[in-house]
């Protein structure tokens, strides 16, 4: 009896040494907070540990390749704007610095940021709604901090560019085109990060509206989801970095839905690329969204998609994915049509997902945008 206690207590033991608590940082709309969110692997639980209030309602916030930096948009900014804090750790972020775009084709709003994880760093952001059709590239300081404006650069007059990814090498910028209905490949300067145009791909179906894009690792595919049609699709990629269309893509709605009464939102590879997270959000707020995952084989193929679930809500604004980085399995969902932050799990026989933990988070409407995880 005492020799079953004991391994009983062995076992426990080491289930709880494998456990560990994981932060999230959370963005928001339309509220100037940003909320640090903890998440309990042995609990399976969500917690608000930090509520951090900041002089910009980002909807989209990244890490810098360190995670000693955190960069945002800003949805309140009368001009189009970035803002940069330190990250001391997840509950310790202070403001730094403020980038306005330059030219005249900034669009309404700030939408997406995203740093390079390769010297010099530079940081790339994008605009939406009204003249969209500028990208913007921003210098660091040694510390990480947003400095100015390196370059502004052009797409096409009807772009409104959502989202960018870089080649596995970071010598290529991959733009996602959700008003000009196209992917755009720019070189990228090593010397300062500034991007020269290379080559522009079209969908081959009007209205596809690509808004997000991810690279795989050995940069021999990019996978986009597409707004419009509600779909994932992916590309091969040659020497040159030329995008190739394949044939097959993957639905985020069920047989018999209309393409139209959802707006596709992210797409991200798992903490080591055996999956593809994709999630899709609904117009109305009474219809829910869905999130699936989809097989990444050896190379970056994409193989059989496992399930297409339906979320809990509409999603809102969000509805975003955001993989974590110690289990394949597991993804953060945030909501903003209720404002809420989920944490998902893939069934072991990956025929389904399901939540594990909940957390609402009310502001007032403004969370929650996207997710980051910090550990």
């Amino acid at each position: 009896m005492r020799f079953i206690q004991a391994i009983l207590a062995v076992v426990g033991f080491t289930a709880l040494a494998g456990a560990a608590k994981h932060q999230l940082i959370v963005g928001t709309f339309s509220t100037n907070f940003l909320y640090t969110v903890e998440y309990d692997d042995a609990a399976q639980t969500l917690d608000l540990v930090h509520k951090t209030p900041t002089n910009a309602a980002s909807s989209w916030i990244s890490l810098s390749h360190d995670k000693k930096n955190l960069y945002g948009t800003d949805w309140n900014s009368e001009k189009p704007s970035f803002v940069s804090y330190s990250v001391t750790d997840a509950q310790t972020i202070e403001y730094q610095a403020r980038v306005f775009g330059t030219g005249d084709c900034l669009g309404k709003k700030s939408i997406f940021i995203t740093p390079s994880l390769q010297p010099p760093y530079a940081v790339y952001g994008n605009y939406f709604y009204g003249n969209a059709k500028c990208g913007t590239v921003m210098s660091v300081h040694n510390n990480g901090t947003l400095r100015d404006v390196v370059q502004t650069y052009e797409y096409d007059d009807v772009s409104a560019v959502h989202g960018v990814s870089f080649s596995n090498d970071s010598q290529y910028l991959y733009s996602a085109d959700d008003g000009g209905n196209s992917i755009w490949v720019h070189s990228i300067n090593p010397s300062d990060g500034s991007v020269e145009f290379h080559s522009r791909v079209d969908m081959d179906d009007k209205g596809s509206d690509p808004r997000h894009v991810v690279t795989h690792p050995e940069g021999q595919y990019v996978y986009t989801v597409l707004e419009g049609t509600s779909q994932v699709a992916q590309f091969l990629t040659n020497e040159v970095h030329k995008l190739y269309p394949m044939k097959a893509t993957y639905p985020l709605i069920s047989i018999g839905e209309k393409a139209s009464d959802y707006w596709a939102d992210e797409v991200a590879l798992s903490a080591n690329n055996k999956y593809l997270w994709a999630s899709n959000r609904a117009h109305d707020a009474g219809r829910k969204g869905y999130i699936t995952a989809i097989e990444v084989q050896d190379g970056g193929y994409l193989g059989e998609q496992y399930f297409l679930s339906e979320t809990t809500n509409s999603g809102g604004f969000a509805n975003a994915v955001a993989p974590s980085p110690f289990d394949d399995a597991i993804v953060a969902l945030t909501d903003n049509s209720t404002g809420f932050i989920e944490v998902w799990k893939m069934e072991d026989d990956k025929t389904g997902v399901k939540v594990i933990a909940h957390l609402d988070i009310e502001d007032g409407g403004g969370c929650c945008a996207n997710a980051v995880w910090y550990s």
